[in-house]
């Protein structure tokens, strides 16, 4: 849509492959989502979908910003599969000369909401500020 809107975004877990998740009616929350997102069993909804779906909009050779994307193994509202999937199409259809950071953060042992505890919030937010600093270029972690 606009990549050269933003230097930088933080995705935390998101819902980016809205058209084939929704048609898998086996994963917890579908029937449900039919409601928000549309139903993509139904010809008109799915087009519509398709045309919002970040999945189906990354264009090829536009330069993105800087983004870290995290995802959780054991998140039971969005599969860490969406995550993994949308890096990689972003990191092959990125421009050539586009040298901005696309990394993958996944969550081995929390759900959708991260792990529990102060310490390791506290973790992740530092993570998530160094990433901002490392990408808005405030900071050159290679001194």
């Amino acid at each position: 849509m606009f990549p050269k809107l933003f230097r930088a975004a933080i995705l935390k877990v998101p819902f980016l492959d809205i058209c084939n998740t929704l048609l898998d009616d086996n994963l917890p929350l579908t029937i449900l989502d039919y409601e928000e997102f549309g139903n993509p069993q139904i010809q008109s909804q799915f087009e519509y979908i398709q045309s919002y779906s970040p999945y189906d909009n990354i264009s090829r050779g536009s330069c993105y910003p800087s983004m870290l994307v995290t995802a959780s193994l054991h998140d039971s509202r969005v599969g860490v599969w969406e995550a993994a999937k949308w890096v990689a199409k972003v990191r092959d259809s990125t421009c050539s000369t586009c040298s901005d950071l696309v990394i993958l953060k996944t969550n081995m042992s929390g759900g959708h909401f991260g792990e529990g505890g102060r310490y390791a919030q506290c973790e992740e937010s530092a993570y998530e500020y160094s990433f901002l600093l490392k990408a808005m270029q405030v900071v050159n972690h290679d001194e």
